[in-house]
């Protein structure tokens, strides 16, 4: 028995040599240096409309709205979208439209119920994007916080490289120890699966975005279907920007954590809601994609300390099994420094990968299961899954807000 640890941990340690060896030199590359806000905006500009969805935000809409509000940007209009809130947001967001003198106007638009096969918050943007009129459109989830420059450096992006898609990876504020250990877990996935010079180069398939910040080019938006062609998706951000870039358009997506920023979620509680809305379709709700996923990602996580424990407690080949063991988890913590620093997390955090995803497995098996029993629940909502498993091209085309 402790041959097979010795042989598994080992190629599991020799993996995360090879994914901290991809990882870093990435992260050297352009595309991964963390963008800096603009030194000066220019007098004039494209017209910009600013869309944010807000279902019961409450704790959070104000402070977006006004960081909106104070983008050194000439030509910004704002629309809120309060998606039929449960809370106080409809009041603070009547609050906020009324000011007469403020520098930037705001539309605040009521959400009406959602058509057959929309989900909650494509739905939602939808009805905002229908009513905007600017060269471009830059979707703002309601929990952002925003750098008065992000929006000049988001277009100033668009201008340097030609993208019709500019989204920026904002910077996630992790002040619990779930938060940081599931974030860098979550992000180690992400940095792995859609690294950043694929995603930017025109002539390659991958697309990823971040549905918090999103600078698209109308006439591009329109060419993709818009959100009608995405109305099914849970993780609409990424289809957005697959269908965009398959349509012809160009991908700018940055690591920007000095221009956006949101957090993660709250307590541990919080993360899981958040997160288990979205994982299963991370997966294309395909079972196997699951199991699989959950097999690799817990080897991948314990395999190295299961081995520096049998080392340490066994009484053969103990010198061997220690050393595979440090090894395996000295390459997780490297494979993990990259994340930390876009987290802006301590060291220590390199050493709870395995807690991370042992933690989002679980999140995902919860996923799984609440789908196979036949609902996708998120603030107050329930979603059936046929509403989400079919191709949104399935949806007629006659649906209008």
């Amino acid at each position: 028995m402790n041959t097979t640890i010795l042989i598994v941990a080992g190629m599991v340690a020799a993996g995360w040599t090879a994914l901290a060896a991809r990882l870093i030199a990435l992260s050297r590359g352009k595309w991964f240096r963390f963008l800096p806000p603009v030194g000066e905006v220019a007098g004039d500009g494209p017209s910009v409309d600013a869309i944010v969805p807000a279902r019961d935000e409450e704790a959070h809409i104000a402070a977006t709205v006004e960081s909106i509000r104070a983008q050194e940007y000439p030509a910004l209009t704002i629309t809120v979208v309060d998606d039929q809130s449960t809370d106080s947001t409809a009041a603070i967001l009547e609050q906020l439209a009324s000011p007469s003198g403020a520098r930037v106007p705001l539309r605040l638009v009521r959400g009406t119920d959602r058509p057959e096969g929309w989900v909650g918050k494509t739905w939602a943007v939808h009805q905002g994007a229908s009513g905007a009129s600017g060269d471009w459109l830059w979707f703002v989830d309601a929990d952002m916080g925003l750098h008065p420059r992000a929006l000049a450096s988001a277009i100033a992006e668009a201008d340097r490289t030609g993208a019709d898609f500019v989204s920026f990876l904002p910077g996630v504020r992790c002040r619990t120890f779930w938060q940081g250990a599931i974030a860098s877990s979550f992000l180690q996935l992400l940095g792995q699966l859609y690294p950043l010079d694929r995603v930017n180069d025109p002539g390659r398939p991958e697309a990823i975005a971040a549905g918090g910040f999103i600078l698209v080019r109308r006439s591009a938006y329109d060419r993709a279907g818009g959100h009608r062609a995405v109305c099914r998706e849970i993780i609409e951000d990424i289809q957005l920007a697959r269908r965009v870039k398959a349509a012809g358009g160009r991908l700018s997506i940055r690591l920007a954590p000095a221009l956006a920023w949101t957090h993660m979620y709250g307590g541990f509680g919080e993360i899981w809601r958040g997160l288990r809305k979205n994982a299963y379709a991370g997966m294309d709700y395909m079972p196997h994609k699951y199991a699989t996923g959950a097999l690799i990602a817990l080897l991948l996580a314990w395999a190295p300390w299961l081995c520096l424990g049998v080392g340490l407690l066994g009484a053969d080949r103990r010198p061997i099994a220690i050393g595979i063991g440090i090894w395996g988890i000295a390459a997780q913590a490297l494979a993990t420094a990259p994340i930390l620093l876009f987290l802006d997390l301590s060291p220590p955090f390199a050493f709870t990968l395995p807690a991370g995803i042992t933690a989002y497995v679980a999140i995902a098996s919860a996923s799984v299961w609440h789908h196979h029993r036949g609902r996708i629940l998120w603030k107050g909502r329930s979603i059936s899954p046929s509403t989400v498993a079919a191709p949104a091209r399935d949806v007629e085309d006659g649906i209008e807000p």
